[in-house]
Formats: C-alpha cells, structure tokens, sequence
C-alpha cells in the first residue's frame, strides 16, 4: 500500500515507561540559578530554558531517544522549541468533551508515573537530575494527549473534504504506484539500518546475489535460500514474499522492476539504498484508471493529500502564534547535520532494511 507521513507527536505509550527504566538517558543541563526566557507568542506566552530542558527529558524518559540528538543541533532545535509551544497552544483548543477524556487517561498515567518513581531506582534518579517532578510528567503527557486530539479531528476533517477530482490528479501523476504486484525478493543487505556497521561491500553483495539468483534458477528453494541469505526482516522467514502490494510504497528502483520484469522470471539483481534484490514478479495487475483503484488505495490516497493539507495547516497556524525565539548562540553544527524540520513533521530514523518507500513503512506493508 502507499505509504503515509506518520503523525508527528507520538502517542506516549504508559508501557514504554517501564521499557526505558533500563536505558542509560542523557541528563538535562541541570538547575540553573535563573531562568532565562527562550522563546515568547502572542498574548504573553513563553517559554523559559528550563521549560524546554525539561519537554525533552520528558521525550527521553516517555522513548523518544532521538530527541536528545536533534536538540543538540541548533539548526532544529529553534523548531522544537516552535514545536513545543504549537503542542501547548493548539491543544488547547480541543472540546471539553475531549478534555474530560485527556483527564481520565492523565489520572492512570499519573498513579503508573508514581509508582514506577517509588519501585524504580533509576527512574526516580533521572527525574531528579532532570529536575523533572510527577507533576511535570503529567502536564507535559496532558499536552501532548490533547495535541494528538487535535491533530486527529483535524486530519479527519481535511480527509472529508478530499474530492473526487483531487483523487484522480493524484493518480495521474503516476498510475503504475497503483499497481498491484506480488514479489519475492532475498536482500543481500551491505549495511545493518540500526548501527551503519557494514555488511558486504557493494562487490560483495552484487557477488552473493548472483549466486542466489544462480540458485534459484537452479531449482532452490525460495523459503531455504531467503531464510540463509536475506537480510530483510521483514520477509525472510516467508520466502521474501510480498503479496498484492501497490508498488508505490516501494523505493524507485525496487518499484521499477517490479512494475517491468517479466513476470515469472528472476530478473538481475536489483541494487538499492539497501543493497542487492533478487527479485521475482510473480504477479502484475495494472491499474490504468482511477475508476480501477481498490478502495484501499483511494483511501491512501485520501491520507496523502489530507496529511499534505493539514501538516501545512499547521505550519500555517504557527505563523500565526509570532513565536520568536532567541535561544543563546552555540558552536555551528557539524556538516552532516541535516536541515530543520517543520513543525508538522518530527525528525524520524529509518531501521527498516525493506524496499519500502518511507521510513514508517510497517513490514506488512513492505
């Protein structure tokens, strides 16, 4: 299926708390002797330096490891600070129905936060060096829930108003993301997502995938070989199969083969970001009009523009906040430090070593 930006404020899960208890997290800079304001907004808002210090420790202590490395970047850490106070703002702005709900699920974060304080050693130790109280975590898990009611009803209401015209200028832009492909595949991976530790080299791998193709061709075993060699996660243990999949959700050149091998033949292998695919189309049902879509993809479709509409819907509603931020001037970020994200869109990693398209791919959906 195609894949979709994923909501940028993640939901904070009560059973990840207990998970982190274990993680060895980053301190906050610790109690200063004044506060300093970072950041102010409209009709006397803001933000002090031991505000956000702490709206990150909350992110490490609630699993959101990568917040620590972003923050660290000047480039992005003005726009977590935006992000922060668009959290604060818009949540606000939820119906008392909806708040009457945050405050149920705040009452059993609050008493799980309490008793893991007073069970947990550690737990309580970083809440100290952070300089975080229980009264913090709920106000900071309060927002947050309260945004992620906001950010739903609005994302509900701009899918309600994606047309049918709209839907079908989607599809023309590429009607063969629409077709429906069932694939195998064993990736000769040449690095691992999670580390970047090398695998293979590229000669290396192209080197293993010809001999599995040779294999293959040979009479092997799809389900003996891709469990032996494949280093997708994701389908290894099912014979690298990928069934009735739109071929959009696949990254450009896995999608090119896809969408043009031969069916029922073992193409050469297929070099992506990923490494080397072994691929087989074993079927291809072409989608040449929008009347043909499944409803499933119409619905895809519908994210799409609907999460395109409202991320710029909220970028829209920041500017209207006048945040001005004046954070204290830092050392410039190293070269490889990536660009500033919006508001909308939080920074996220990939670990997937799959073909899909975006980073927020399920295996499934692979």
């Amino acid at each position: 299926m195609l894949q979709h930006r994923s909501m940028p404020y993640r939901r904070l899960a009560l059973l990840a708390l207990a998970a982190v208890m274990l993680v060895a997290l980053m301190s906050a800079c610790g109690k200063k002797e004044k506060e300093t304001v970072i950041a102010t907004y409209n009709n006397g808002g803001q933000v002090t330096d031991q505000d956000f210090e702490k709206y990150i420790a909350f992110q490490l202590l609630s699993g959101n490891n990568q917040i620590a490395m972003y923050a660290s970047i000047p480039q992005i850490k003005e726009q977590l600070v935006k992000q922060y106070i668009v959290t604060k703002v818009l949540g606000e702005q939820i119906s008392n129905e909806e708040k009457d709900k945050v405050k149920t699920e705040i009452k059993t974060f609050k008493e799980n936060v309490e008793k893991a304080r007073n069970t947990q050693p550690e737990l309580k130790t970083q809440m100290k060096e952070n300089n975080l109280t229980v009264d913090d975590m709920v106000n900071f898990y309060e927002e947050t829930l309260k945004f992620q009611s906001y950010y739903s009803a609005k994302g509900d209401e701009f899918k309600g108003k994606v047309t049918d015209e709209e839907i079908k200028a989607e599809f023309d832009k590429a009607p063969s993301d629409f077709n429906v492909v069932t694939v195998r595949h064993i990736l000769i991976g040449t690095s691992d997502p999670n580390t970047g530790e090398e695998l293979k080299t590229e000669e290396e791998a192209l080197k293993t995938a010809n001999e599995v193709k040779a294999k293959l061709e040979a009479g092997g075993d799809w389900n003996a070989l891709a469990k032996e060699y494949s280093t997708d996660t994701g389908s290894k243990d099912n014979g690298g199969l990928y069934e009735k999949q739109a071929a959009g959700g696949w990254v450009a050149e896995f999608k090119e083969a896809a969408n043009t091998q031969p069916i029922g033949e073992i193409g050469e292998p297929v070099k992506t970001q990923f490494g080397y695919h072994v691929m087989k189309v074993e079927s291809r049902e072409e989608v040449t009009s929008v009347d043909k879509l499944s409803e499933e993809s119409k619905d895809s479709i519908k994210m799409e523009l609907s999460s395109t509409k409202l991320n710029e819907f909220i970028v829209s509603e920041q500017d209207k906040l006048g945040i001005v931020v004046t954070l204290p001037q830092e050392p410039s970020a190293s070269p490889s430090a990536s660009g500033s994200e919006s508001p909308a869109e939080s920074p996220s990693a990939s670990g997937s070593e799959s073909p899909a398209a975006s980073p927020s791919a399920s295996a499934s959906a692979q």
